[in-house]
């Protein structure tokens, strides 16, 4: 999912196997030829002191620093500083050989020229690779997950795709159908609240996110399900006919990997703008678009950073004017808020940052407390980029709000690879209970954390569980909604099962002989 350099650096590696006295090969550049190289305790004390310094230095030039225990060993060594290394220009000749060689260099992301010594980047690599555990830290201790959902029921739809690849599943209730994204074949598929198919839509590109204004449908579309610089992505509008709808027309096209649009009029002017996340892969950026009439539209950059993951519209900051909340992977992992003035201008304020290994997913605004103010649920599991194993700090959190601008983590439930979570009073008991998917979850040792239910049973304390069929698919997205109308809300879990790293190779051929595009968790309270 990325650039790999899998350097030999043998005697860092070294380090943590032979312990103070070694011999061992030292590689300072990968295409240098090796020689043997005796590293005395006192060299090695030396080399790893200026490592942290130098660590501490660089790294926080650009992001949180990242501590070495966020990883194991041979994550560090073998995935994470290799690539690294590239990017800070000290690999010149792995850059070159990327198959998207150019579009890396004109994306900005990768240095020219060096950004330290070779010397320097060595005693990085030798801290981390002496003050990094051996294994990856295990996650906190959390409730053990039931087996069995007591309020809701599992329905499977009536179709299904060869590769189960859905990208987006919503229930629209304007016209009560259940679209669904699929990446194979480039286009919306409609079912009944029932699962009964009926129809597709071609759009020749992938759909993540959807949004129905009532004479149509906006459609924002990724380009390319896999990290590309490839600019793919665009957003269409399909217009409402009285037997289904009109060919895709473009709104916006040729851009950075999109994820999330939202509407609302930003600038008081009576026409709907929206912003769109360009999350795209090393380059990237978030933008409101201001309607300037005639389908015409002005692009206003409010982040020029990748990662922008999703954002919501609405006033956060109780003076009657629509702001913009927007979450950031990659590099900066934060969470903002874009204060509006009415007439499209808009400072930041930063709810939370995060280190760059922190994998941000989702977030929605939700009165958690019920106290008046507006809280943040997250998720943060995104494990895809590499050759990973699991992480301790992956899961879903709470951020209360404390009033003045700040925040406070208050929950948080470990689930490794967490990728979305809603917040609804699932059970009509006056709380707010949480629904969580994983697409990363432990296959070996936790396979029934790819989704969990966490039943409210007050102060902070909830029921854990899971249904039955729950690796049934590769849940990659969800919605919450009243699909059959009997006012409760359901679910639907949306499988993607060509993800980007490896499962048991049963499930998969499982997932390929049968698997389901969706699920359908039909909710039985009433």
């Amino acid at each position: 999912m990325g650039l790999i350099s899998r350097s030999l650096f043998g005697f860092i590696g070294a380090l943590w196997v032979f312990g103070m006295q070694l011999v061992r090969p030292q590689v300072l550049d990968p295409t240098s030829p090796r020689a043997e190289t005796v590293v005395t305790a006192e060299q090695l004390n030396e080399l790893i002191s200026s490592g942290r310094k130098a660590a501490h230095l660089y790294c926080q030039s650009c992001h949180l620093f990242p501590e070495p225990n966020f990883l194991d060993k041979r994550t560090w060594i073998e995935q994470v500083l290799p690539r690294k290394k590239v990017r800070l220009g000290l690999f010149p000749s792995a850059l070159e050989k990327h198959p998207e060689s150019n579009l890396l260099k004109a994306s900005g992301a990768y240095l020219d020229s060096p950004l330290m010594s070779l010397e320097e980047w060595n005693s990085i690599m030798a801290y981390y690779a002496a003050a990094a555990p051996t294994a990856p830290l295990p996650q906190d201790p959390r409730q053990e997950i039931a087996v069995g959902l007591k309020f809701f029921r599992v329905e499977m739809p009536k179709f299904r795709h060869a590769v189960a690849s859905s990208t987006m599943v919503k229930f629209n209730p304007k016209d009560r159908r259940i679209y669904v994204g699929d990446a194979e074949t480039k286009a919306l598929d409609i079912a009944t609240p029932d699962g009964e198919y009926v129809q597709s839509i071609k759009l020749e590109n992938i759909p993540v996110a959807l949004t129905d204004d009532g004479m149509g449908l906006f459609v924002t579309l990724i380009g390319s399900f896999v990290p590309t610089e490839k600019r793919l992505a665009g957003l269409s509008f399909l217009e409402r006919t009285s037997g289904g709808f009109k060919p895709p027309k473009a709104i916006l096209k040729d851009l950075p990997r999109a994820t999330d649009t939202q509407f609302a009029d930003l600038n008081g002017d009576g026409r709907t703008d929206f912003a769109i996340c360009l999350f795209g892969n090393s380059a990237g950026r978030f933008s409101w678009f201001e309607n300037a009439g005639d389908g015409e539209y002005k692009e206003h950059p409010l982040i020029e950073k990748a990662g922008a993951a999703k954002c919501v519209l609405q006033d956060f900051s109780g003076d009657g004017k629509v702001d913009i909340a927007v979450l950031i992977a990659q590099e900066l992992e934060s969470l903002l808020i874009f204060k509006n003035d009415g007439k499209g201008n808009f400072t930041s304020e930063t709810v939370f940052q995060r280190h760059p290994l922190f994998g941000h997913t989702y977030f929605e605004p939700v009165d958690f407390n019920r106290d008046g103010r507006m809280d943040f649920l997250v998720t943060n599991g995104d494990n895809g980029e590499y050759p990973s194993p699991t992480k301790k700090y992956h899961g879903v959190r709470v951020y209360l709000n404390k009033g003045e601008g700040r925040f406070e983590e208050k929950f948080f439930f470990p689930l490794n690879g967490a990728f979305k979570a809603v917040a609804r009073d699932f059970d009509g008991d006056g709380d707010l209970d949480l629904a969580a998917i994983s697409f990363f979850p432990d296959y070996e040792r936790s396979p029934e954390e790819s989704f969990v239910f966490l039943e409210n049973r007050g102060g902070q304390q909830f029921a854990v569980a899971t249904f039955r069929e729950t690796i049934s698919g590769r849940w990659l997205t969800m919605d919450a909604a009243d699909i059959d109308g009997d006012n409760d809300l359901d679910l639907i879990l949306g499988s993607h099962i060509h993800g980007p790293s490896e499962v048991p190779d049963f499930l998969m051929k499982d997932w390929e002989k049968g698997g389901p595009p969706f699920v359908v968790l039909r909710n039985t309270t009433r």
